[in-house]
């Protein structure tokens, strides 16, 4: 009876100390960063219910285009745990793999919203011009996207932003003139590069580390291709949602409804991949959850970059039917060689 009265006496004073270190275990994990982002899906989106293309026709019920997204969270302790642990579908990405040194969240999510918006703009050229509209598309160069440190190209100054315009001489219009008038160096050779802005540098290249021993300089480059002209102006009613990813899915969208929409027939169909205004596809991240939004919304198909084929794939586990393209006109091909289906 002696323990029984203790226990009764004391057992407020536990359960205090108990609910203490719980909330201040809660306040922690509340306040201390996680190092992790968590993605977790977000339901495609009907591209007819966002743009509004001047005339154009719409989707007939039960079909259409659907862009895709992600939430995207930096984590603290506590979300972490949330991520890793309770929501479906999450994926948790070290923040290191996200943020740009020296980049501060709000630099990040501007940066993403602008992507949005220069997406739109693409999508519009691309699809024009694969309907033979007249679209203005200037080359101008290759485009320094990286500067890695330490080697040459930095050492000189060049910086991401940079245009390459000519190399020994010879004009540079996109990066694959760049890549074609380079192949045959060796490390050791000098070489006169034009930079637009900054004028010519002459740069001594070397041995690259990947165990291939090419000849480099230390630059990542892709193509600076500006948009001048676009006939048909898409007005786009799109808030909160960042990146370029969705660029696919709407060029397919304005493609579609210019042309009398004769590409669904009966699908409802979600893509992703950022598109260049050369109509390349590019590789994007969050597949997974992309692939879990495309069935969340009863899409059929889901055209990816083909990139991301496996691991869109490994989430639609047989549910969705996932086809891997590289270009614009692949991405219509492949939906020209669908079989109809009966809308529902």
């Amino acid at each position: 009876m002696t323990v029984v009265r203790w226990l009764r006496r004391v057992w407020p004073a536990l359960l205090g100390i108990l609910a203490l270190i719980v909330a201040v275990g809660l306040i922690w994990a509340w306040r201390t960063p996680s190092g992790y982002f968590v993605l977790w899906p977000d339901k495609a989106h009907a591209a007819a219910d966002y743009l509004h293309v001047p005339g154009g026709k719409p989707p007939a019920p039960g079909t259409g285009f659907y862009f895709v997204d992600v939430h995207e969270l930096e984590a603290n302790k506590l979300e972490e745990f949330w991520g890793r642990h309770i929501v479906s579908g999450a994926t948790l990405i070290p923040a290191r793999d996200i943020i740009v040194p020296g980049e501060s969240e709000n630099q990040r999510v501007k940066e993403d919203f602008q992507a949005m918006d220069t997406s739109q703009v693409v999508a519009e050229a691309v699809a024009e011009k694969a309907l033979g509209r007249d679209v203005v598309i200037r080359h101008l160069g290759a485009l320094v996207e990286q500067v890695s440190p330490g080697l040459p190209a930095a050492r000189a100054g060049v910086e991401p932003g940079d245009v390459i315009t000519a190399v020994d001489g010879h004009r540079v219009r996109a990066a694959a003139d760049l890549i074609r008038f380079t192949r045959g160096l060796h490390p050791g050779d000098a070489v006169a590069y034009a930079f637009g802005r900054h004028g010519t540098k002459r740069l001594r290249t070397v041995a690259s580390t990947d165990g291939k021993h090419r000849a480099i300089i230390g630059v990542a480059i892709g193509d600076d291709v500006r948009i001048g002209r676009i006939p048909v102006k898409v007005h786009y009613t799109i808030s909160g949602i960042g990146g370029p990813s969705a660029g696919l899915a709407f060029a397919l969208e304005i493609y579609d409804s210019l042309s009398g929409r004769h590409l669904l027939r009966g699908h409802r169909i979600a893509a992703t991949g950022e598109l260049d205004p050369l109509g390349d596809v590019i590789e994007i991240g969050g597949a997974k959850q992309k692939a879990l939004g495309a069935i969340q919304a009863g899409a059929d198909t889901f055209i990816v970059p083909r990139a991301n084929v496996a691991e869109a794939r490994k989430a639609a586990a047989g549910r969705l039917r996932v086809i891997g393209v590289d270009t614009f006109a692949q991405a219509l091909k492949v939906i020209h060689s669908l079989p109809p289906k009966s809308s529902s």
